[in-house]
């Protein structure tokens, strides 16, 4: 009876058409996040990345034309001890608001390839020029290591963070950026010139190696410099205050850099002693930028849990999630319990963390008037999207 009076109903054995359903259905997997970084970024960084591997294929005769390639090699593998180290403190640094991981690798491949490419030919040809000059062999080496490396190689690392903070508007918001991002950059400089040195001397590679590793920050910190500064013209009216503010940064790090290779040019002549360039410029320069750090870093806290305050009586988030976004063991914490649910509730975690960090930043931007309130509004949208449906992803299923 049932099955006949069915099968006589149009449509077959589908008893009625359902009504329209008021709520629209989601076009989108509701666990797939948007892409973190856009198209055009993709492009900037991959032409950051050739550029730094085009570079680094240029210097490479340099470095086996000494001892050959597995020379080289080995010395490679020598010279990622420092490299290690300091990128732990650069991601410890970075730790607030994380840089893209992918810029920051191409700002370490601009140091290592492009920077160290052109300091080569501009100290050569300003060496040469001098040696021409004076007929002086001594005196041209002397220039060569004290006055022209320490301005011709600062200028090439810095042009990389130059790039950034021109190409990556996005992700710059401050000189704890600009810190990282030259670090990165110096990091990679360092990475090279250890190996150039490594094989040079490498009858005497321990001694070498001591030698250089006595100062894995100097070329790090050199650029960190300018860097900084370039991140203080985000908290102007206008980014084009970044050229004045180049200025101040250029010669500090090149004198930090002066200074340096000057005391450590008088040692290996035997007129005086490594020890007073520790204590003269080394390790003042390295308490000067920790306290700096350290003041940057409270700063940039004090601004996302401030703002996120504000996001918080709007009704945006919690009281707790305030409380967890402010405090970067609450958001170890956040991201273990969420990584006990799985890959994609760890995932969704870790992104909410990041659009809640560049949410309180925009608005800071924004209240600074460094961008425009229409640009900020259309960014608080998205971010402020992303932000919810990350925390449905982590959110399902608690109770």
């Amino acid at each position: 009876m049932t099955s006949r009076s069915m099968v006589a109903m149009p449509g077959g054995n589908r008893p009625w058409i359902p009504g329209p359903n008021p709520r629209p259905v989601a076009t989108h997997m509701p666990w797939r996040l948007p892409k973190r970084h856009s198209r055009g970024f993709i492009i900037m960084v991959s032409v950051l990345v050739v550029l730094g591997v085009a570079g680094f294929l240029i210097v490479l005769p340099l470095l086996t034309e000494s001892q050959g390639a597995r020379a080289a090699a080995w010395s490679g593998l020598l010279a990622l001890i420092p490299v290690t180290i300091v990128t732990a403190i650069i991601w410890w640094i970075d730790s607030w608001e994380p840089e893209p991981r992918w810029l920051m690798a191409a700002m370490f491949l601009w140091g290592g390839g492009v920077a160290v490419a052109i300091s080569a030919w501009l100290n050569t040809a300003w060496t040469e020029s001098f040696y021409l000059a004076t007929g002086n062999a001594a005196k041209a080496s002397v220039w060569g290591s004290i006055v022209s490396a320490p301005l011709v190689e600062e200028a090439a690392k810095g042009l990389g963070v130059v790039f950034v903070f021109i190409a990556f508007k996005k992700y710059v918001n401050g000189p704890l950026d600009g810190i990282c991002y030259g670090a990165m950059s110096g990091l990679g400089f360092a990475f090279t010139e250890n190996i150039l040195y490594f094989t040079r001397y490498y009858d005497v590679l321990s001694d070498v190696a001591v030698a250089r590793f006595s100062s894995p920050l100097l070329h790090p910190l050199c650029t960190a410099v300018i860097g900084m500064f370039l991140g203080f013209a985000v908290y102007m009216s206008s980014r084009w205050w970044a050229l004045p503010l180049l200025i101040p940064g250029f010669l500090i790090a090149a004198s930090i850099h002066f200074m340096h290779n000057g005391w450590a040019t008088i040692a290996a002549y035997g007129d005086g002693s490594m020890a007073f360039n520790y204590l003269a410029v080394q390790i003042p320069s390295y308490i000067a930028a920790a306290i700096l750090i350290a003041w940057f870093r409270h700063d940039e806290s004090l601004i996302i849990r401030d703002r996120l305050l504000e996001y918080q009586r709007a009704g945006w988030f919690a009281p707790h999630e305030v409380e967890m976004l402010g405090s970067l063991a609450g958001r170890k914490q956040a991201r273990a319990w969420a990584a006990s649910r799985g890959p994609l509730a760890k995932d969704a975690m870790s992104r909410f963390q990041h659009e809640a960090t560049h949410l309180a930043l925009n608005r800071q931007r924004a209240a600074l008037r460094t961008i425009s309130i229409p640009q900020a509004q259309r960014d608080e949208a998205e971010t402020l999207a992303t932000i919810g449906q990350a925390r449905a992803i982590f959110m399902a299923g608690a109770r």
